[in-house]
């Protein structure tokens, strides 16, 4: 069970960092897949392959739903009003949301400084043109660096705060995210992939509202809490 929670946790960081996409903005439905470089563990590999990720998009708004090794996770950013709501289901135990306002993305980058290099390589992904971008991410508390690669395009016409909870500043819509991991000991790199793009003029307001069935993880039992490394005066 650690190893799953391990994993489920630096899958959980990407997907937060994934799902966050002008004439007229972009309003439909992105399938990702997620793969891993770098390791020979065969857990890991089922674990991945038994995942699902679908991304809903309309303008500054998306909503990325992931199936991870039991457990569902939805992820609801509003790049207009700075809203970000994490819905957790576990089976067993119900769906258990966090909010992060405004102030709290803004507190969650203090530490840190985001350096985009943008290259002039190029590749197709899922039909559209995409950039390199070398990410280097600097933790300002302890010189610690970490380099990520995106692969963005500016042809999907998202919103201009498509990336603010995940990467502000970056330019376009990452359809392509590599991420170094360290999983058990285990230097590896986990990657989310843009597989489809579905155009979807029917996409609404309402798509984007957290579940009325929800619970604030606050009110969440410890077990739940500790397993998502949240203390008691945190939500």
């Amino acid at each position: 069970m650690k190893k799953r929670i391990t994993l489920l946790m630096a899958l959980f960081m990407i997907f937060g960092a994934i799902t966050t996409f002008a004439q007229k903005p972009f309003a439909g439905t992105i399938i990702f897949e997620t793969s891993a470089e770098g390791t020979d563990d065969p857990n890991v590999a089922a674990q991945l392959a038994e995942m699902s990720q679908e991304v809903t998009i309309m303008g500054n708004n998306t909503k990325t739903v992931t199936n991870a090794m039991g457990v569902g996770i939805i992820n609801i950013t509003n790049g207009d009003y700075k809203l970000v709501t994490t819905v957790i289901d576990i089976p067993g135990y119900g769906k258990y949301y966090i909010e992060q306002e405004a102030a709290d993305i803004t507190k969650k980058f203090e530490t840190s400084k985001m350096d985009f290099d943008y290259s002039t390589e190029t590749k197709e992904i899922a039909g559209y043109n995409c950039k390199k971008v070398n990410l280097k991410i600097t933790d300002l508390e302890s010189d610690e660096e970490t380099t990520l690669t995106l692969w963005v395009t500016d042809d999907l016409m998202t919103g201009d705060q498509i990336n603010f909870s995940t990467y502000p500043g970056l330019k376009g819509y990452p359809m392509r995210v590599e991420m170094p991991q360290e999983i058990n000991g285990e230097s590896l790199t986990i990657i989310q992939t843009a597989t489809t793009v579905t155009p979807n003029k029917k996409v609404k307001a309402s798509n984007f509202l957290r579940p009325s069935d929800a619970t604030s993880m606050k009110d969440a039992p410890a077990e739940i809490r500790t397993a998502f490394g949240i203390g008691d005066s945190e939500e």
